[in-house]
């Protein structure tokens, strides 16, 4: 079966929508619609055995759009109405049609007026804002799993794992409601700036595409909505298609400027890297050469965007954790010359749950412990540097984190000198934590540790120059690694190594990464059953193996 495209006129913004069943679903209960002149954008997801669940999501866009049309009232009151209505309209029609007894959907809408996005939603369709090269979700998911997520006791791939992430608690059409009636319809506003970008979505590409991977997709396709949408949908039947996908991409008429400036100002900041001798750079760009040559266009686009991120000053961000009850998050700045805080281990110190440290450029000669809840962030990627010249004694890596979970770690620079003889540069053990956009050079024995239980995500990350294994997964730990660079690491004259090595117990998912030039096989596991696993990834230039399995030593 093919998409269903809704084309949208140009006004302040560009417009795109298209549904598609997805691989696994002969039907397609999802329905969606665009009124560009209006700004009107609608997703609804229906639920319910046979048909049921397409009736229910029809009645409900239909009933709301005609109500939004009435430009009566706030928005905020319009969209209250236009929900109820419809809620108690697919209610009616359940009653009357037993075989549409049950019946209901999720939905998501969304009105534009004077710059201000309002925004009604009930259950876990989505709406994410992208702007300055930032992802951000506006709705919450009503779902025992969605809640667990907001409030930081999951992470985004381990919700997008759940077993009951299709559960929700609110629904429309299940029980009739008000428009006032208390936890039904989630009311929101946010502005719409004309550099920014709205997705709307179904589950069906929330459960299997995280929200890095959609906000490298529409700056990858900035100007071109419908590219974006047709690429979302592709990579969520590629992952597997397991349910009907939708998506909206509205995107203001400055988005694509705002990319190409951001990508020029990367290309002078890379040539500039270069010039000062700065390796990382000079290497990334004998790999660029290669791309025209390269069929899988997605990793490539993917590659570049990593570019863009690392030294464009984007950066990859998580939802909040959830704040101390009573408690308001701050926002603590770390800069060297700062009689508060002129280190990072100073402001952890006082760091709540919530908290954002935010590094200023410059050099930090310190280890860290990353806290619960807590978000570390660099002012500019890749200009605040841990730099390790001396360990300390006791320390084995420049990061460590132990049994936390909803942190946060992006746009930092791990850097350990030979004289350190640092271990690691990131210990993660019995964590869930968020990585993202970091440098991590010189360790010891590996880049990046996942040990224990972890099951964190690393996602857009330069891992080189390691004595050892770029990344190594040991214990239990099934982190998710995508969209990195593992590039010329076991190089020394005492060990070759992989760029990641994987024993027995572990279970990572690895995708859409790129290893390059590392000293033994570009990929090495103990179970023979992980090796067909890891070949979603791209292997530029000579090496050893894409993919070799080594038996564990008994």
């Amino acid at each position: 079966m093919t998409a269903v495209p809704v084309k949208v006129s140009k006004s302040a913004w560009n417009a795109w929508g298209e549904t598609d069943p997805g691989k696994q679903r002969s039907n397609n209960e999802d329905r969606i619609y665009c009124d560009s002149q209006r700004g009107i954008f609608i997703i609804a997801d229906g639920m319910g055995g046979e048909a049921a669940g397409e009736v229910a999501a029809q009645h409900a866009v239909d009933s709301i759009k005609k109500r939004l049309r009435r430009e009566t009232g706030t928005v905020a009151r319009r969209l209250r109405e236009a929900i109820a209505g419809a809620n108690n309209e697919v209610y009616r029609l359940a009653e009357r049609n037993s075989a549409w007894r049950g019946m209901a959907c999720v939905l998501t809408a969304a009105v534009m007026e004077d710059g201000v996005l309002h925004v009604g939603h009930v259950g876990d369709t989505r709406l994410y804002k992208i702007r300055d090269r930032q992802i951000s979700k506006v709705t919450s998911d009503h779902s025992p799993v969605g809640k667990r997520e907001d409030a930081g006791e999951l992470t985004e791939l381990e919700a997008m794992r759940h077993p009951r992430r299709n559960e929700v608690f609110r629904d429309v059409g299940s029980q009739i409601h008000t428009p006032d009636d208390e936890d039904f319809v989630e009311y929101a506003q946010v502005l719409f700036e004309a550099d920014a970008a709205l997705v709307l979505c179904s589950d069906g590409l929330s459960d299997l595409i995280t929200s890095a991977e959609i906000l490298a997709t529409v700056l990858r396709n900035a100007g071109r909505p419908k590219e974006s949408v047709r690429e979302l949908i592709a990579q969520a039947n590629a992952a597997g298609g397991k349910d009907n996908v939708s998506v909206i991409v509205v995107e203001g008429g400055g988005l694509s400027v705002a990319a190409t400036a951001a990508a020029s100002n990367a290309k002078k900041t890379r040539e500039s890297a270069s010039d000062a001798g700065s390796r990382p750079a000079h290497a990334l760009r004998r790999l660029s050469g290669r791309w025209a040559f390269l069929a899988y266009g997605l990793l490539a686009g993917l590659f570049l965007g990593w570019l863009w991120l690392r030294y464009g000053s984007a950066v990859f961000r998580a939802d909040a954790p959830q704040t101390v009850p009573g408690s308001a998050p701050r926002v603590l700045i770390v800069e060297p010359a700062s009689p508060r805080y002129p280190s990072i281990s100073k402001a952890l110190e006082d760091a709540r749950p919530g908290d954002r440290i935010e590094v200023v450029n410059g050099e930090y000669q310190e280890a860290i412990r990353l806290k619960q809840g807590v978000e570390i962030t660099a002012r500019t990627p890749g200009k605040a540097i841990l730099h390790i010249v001396r360990a300390q004694p006791g320390t084995d890596a420049a990061v460590v984190a132990d049994g936390i979970s909803g942190t946060i770690l992006t746009g930092l620079v791990v850097r350990a000198e030979s004289t350190a003889a640092l271990p690691y540069g990131l210990r993660i053990s019995n964590s869930d934590i968020f990585l993202s956009n970091v440098e991590v050079t010189g360790a010891v024995q590996t880049g990046v540790l996942f040990n224990g239980n972890s099951k964190s995500m690393l996602t857009g990350s330069l891992i080189h120059g390691n004595a050892g294994p770029g990344i190594a997964v040991t214990g239990t730990a099934s982190p998710y690694l995508s969209g990195n660079v593992i590039h010329a690491n076991g190089m020394t004259r005492e060990r070759t190594a992989p760029g990641l090595y994987v024993t027995e117990n572990a279970n990572p998912e690895v995708a859409r990464n790129i290893f390059s030039g590392n000293g033994a096989d570009a990929i090495r596991v103990q179970r023979p059953e992980l090796r067909d696993k890891m070949l979603d990834n791209l292997f530029v230039g000579p090496t050893p193996g894409k993919v070799t399995v080594e038996r564990a030593k008994k």
